[in-house]
C-alpha cells in the first residue's frame, strides 16, 4: 500500500515527523509564489476520498500492526505518513501534482477555501478533517480526538512547548550532536535523535495541560491544528522547532526545500 516513488518516499521521510501545522508553517516561508485554489464542491469530494482510502482494509490493517508494539513516535509518524500518502493519491483527481509541492499547494488551497467558506461550509470541512484523524487515532493510538481546544488554551500550550525546546539541558544534548561520537552520525540519524527528543519533550509539556500519554500526545497535536492560522501556535512552534534542528546541525529549510522540489 505504501510503495512509492523516490520523491514521495523522501517527503514522507522527511515530513512526517513533524506536526503538520508546524510543517506548514515551516513549508510556507519558503514561497510566496501564487498557488492553486480549489472549489468547496473539489475540497468536499476530495476530503471524502482521503477519507475513504483511511478506511480501506489495506490501511487499516497497516494501523493496527503498529498500534500494540510501536513507541509513540513510530506511531505519530504512521499517523502522518498514511495520512500523507493518502492525501497524494487523491490530488490529481482535483488537478494537483502527486508531489512535495503539489501537497503544499493543496494543503494551502484546502485552508484557504476553509478560511474563506461561509459557516455551514466550513464546519463541513471541520468535521471532514477531524473524521480523517479520528480514524487515524483511533486504529493508530487507540483514542479519539480531543474536543476542540479554545485559541488561547491553544496559545498557552503552544508557549509551553516553545519553552521546552529552549531547555538548557535539551540544547545542549542538540549541541553534542555535532561533537564527538555523535557527529559521525548520518543526517537521517541526527534527525530521528532529534525527533526522539522533540517528542519525549513535548508528551511531558502535554501531559500538564491534561493531554496524557502517547494518546494524549497525538490529541494534543490535532488540537493545535485547528490554530494552524495562529501566529503564536504555528510560527512559534515552528521556529523553535528550525532552532531545536538547527543545533544539531540539520537545515530544516534546506531539507523541506529538497523534499518539495
Amino acid at each position: 500500500m505504501f510503495s512509492a516513488a523516490p520523491l514521495r518516499r523522501t517527503l514522507l521521510s522527511r515530513s512526517a515527523r513533524l506536526p503538520l501545522h508546524v510543517l506548514s508553517g515551516a513549508a510556507a516561508r519558503l514561497s510566496t509564489a501564487a498557488r492553486p485554489s480549489i472549489t468547496f464542491e473539489q475540497a468536499l469530494t476530495s476530503s471524502h476520498m482521503v477519507i475513504e482510502t483511511l478506511q480501506s482494509p489495506e490501511v487499516l490493517q497497516q494501523l493496527a500492526q503498529a498500534r500494540g508494539s510501536e513507541g509513540v513516535l513510530a506511531k505519530w509518524e504512521l499517523a502522518n505518513r498514511t495520512l500523507i500518502h493518502s492525501t497524494l493519491s487523491v490530488m490529481p483527481q482535483v488537478g494537483f501534482t502527486q508531489d512535495g509541492r503539489g501537497l503544499q499547494n493543496y494543503t494551502d488551497a484546502l485552508a484557504e477555501q476553509m478560511r474563506n467558506a461561509g459557516d455551514v461550509e466550513r464546519k463541513t470541512l471541520k468535521d471532514l478533517v477531524h473524521k480523517k484523524w479520528e480514524v487515524l487515532l483511533d486504529n493508530v493510538f487507540g483514542c479519539k480526538p480531543a474536543p476542540p481546544m479554545p485559541l488561547l488554551a491553544a496559545r498557552e500550550l503552544a508557549i509551553d512547548l516553545v519553552d521546552a525546546m529552549q531547555d538548557e539541558k535539551l540544547l545542549k544534548e542538540m549541541d553534542a550532536a555535532r561533537t564527538g561520537l555523535m557527529s559521525h552520525m548520518t543526517e537521517q540519524e541526527r534527525q530521528g535523535m532529534v525527533a526522539r527528543a522533540l517528542v519525549s519533550a513535548q508528551i511531558e509539556v502535554c501531559s500538564k495541560h491534561g493531554f496524557e500519554g502517547e494518546g494524549g500526545f497525538a490529541q494534543a497535536q490535532v488540537c493545535l491544528m485547528d490554530h494552524a492560522a495562529d501566529a503564536v501556535v504555528t510560527s512559534s512552534v515552528a521556529a523553535a522547532t528550525t532552532n531545536l534542528y538547527a543545533r544539531a546541525g540539520i537545515d530544516l529549510h534546506a531539507a523541506l526545500r529538497q523534499a518539495t522540489g
